[in-house]
């Protein structure tokens, strides 16, 4: 299932998973959902991608009773696409699309209201609140369609695609806390590879930089706390409602200790968990 917000990018990530493989329906109606997917496994289809959003209130509130009772008949897994408010007027504004909430109908005399925008994305994200929890949530904001192509690709390509996921993304909170994370750790408080001059123009990935932060003692003792803590606490967030967890450290700039600490966490984790690491600072 691809569901979330309009223009945050579920046709591009449905387009990925046709390339991949998987048969896909985009908006389809939440009451042909049922009907849909059991003509489909009839003929024998096993890998099957549906786009579906909420165009009306009616639809939004059928979605997740809808899902929940298919969950009894079939093995599905979910991709909640968001961004920023922000974002999605920005890309409102450039594709010059008209919002699916833009004309809302007044049923008591039947005519229709102009929303604006905004007014339209507030509204969706209401909507669809209660439905975001069952699903990983992908935030956009800062993925062009390409890059959210090859996150899907990693999501969902390989060989254990059904086994719980575990991302460990990098930040910098420059640009703010990304909003699918589940559990955010702070890095600031680490020595800063950016103040020594040999250092600065490279990144956490870099060989120089992971020799300065791995022979400092404080970086060693905040790492060790953390996988401590993740040993304990993964397990309780990966029950049966979900399969997936989002994991974000940040930095001031996000390309020093944040990325050297992601891929130590992530390092320490691949002993357990399927992986996927993210730096969203790093091109």
């Amino acid at each position: 299932m691809v569901t979330g917000l309009s223009g945050s990018g579920k046709s591009s990530a449905l387009n990925m998973l046709e390339d991949l493989g998987f048969y896909c329906i985009d908006n389809l109606p939440v009451s042909l959902l049922g009907t849909t997917l059991k003509l489909l496994s009839e003929k024998d289809y096993r890998k099957i991608a549906i786009s579906v959003d909420a165009r009306d209130k009616e639809s939004s509130e059928r979605l997740s009773p809808a899902l929940e009772k298919l969950k009894n008949e079939y093995n599905i897994n979910g991709i909640f696409l968001t961004a920023s408010e922000l974002i999605l007027q920005r890309r409102y504004s450039e594709t010059r699309r008209r919002h699916p909430f833009s004309f809302q109908e007044n049923f008591s005399n039947h005519e229709q209201k102009s929303l604006t925008v905004g007014e339209c994305i507030v509204r969706e994200k209401f909507l669809l609140a209660s439905l975001q929890g069952k699903f990983l949530t992908l935030d956009t904001s800062q993925l062009n369609p390409n890059d959210l192509k090859k996150l899907v690709f990693e999501l969902v390509g390989g060989e254990k695609s059904r086994d719980s996921l575990v991302v460990v993304q990098s930040f910098s909170y420059r640009n703010g806390i990304p909003i699918d994370s589940d559990m955010v750790f702070d890095s600031r408080c680490l020595p800063n590879p950016f103040y020594q001059k040999d250092l600065r123009l490279l990144s956490g990935k870099d060989d120089e930089v992971i020799s300065y932060l791995s022979s400092n003692k404080v970086v060693q003792d905040f790492l060790g706390d953390l996988y401590k803590f993740l040993d304990v606490w993964i397990s309780a967030y990966l029950n049966k409602e979900r399969s997936y967890i989002t994991i974000s450290i940040g930095c001031t700039g996000g390309r020093h200790r944040s990325v050297y600490c992601c891929e130590q966490v992530s390092k320490n984790l691949k002993k357990t968990w399927r992986v996927l690491t993210r730096h969203r600072r790093l091109g």
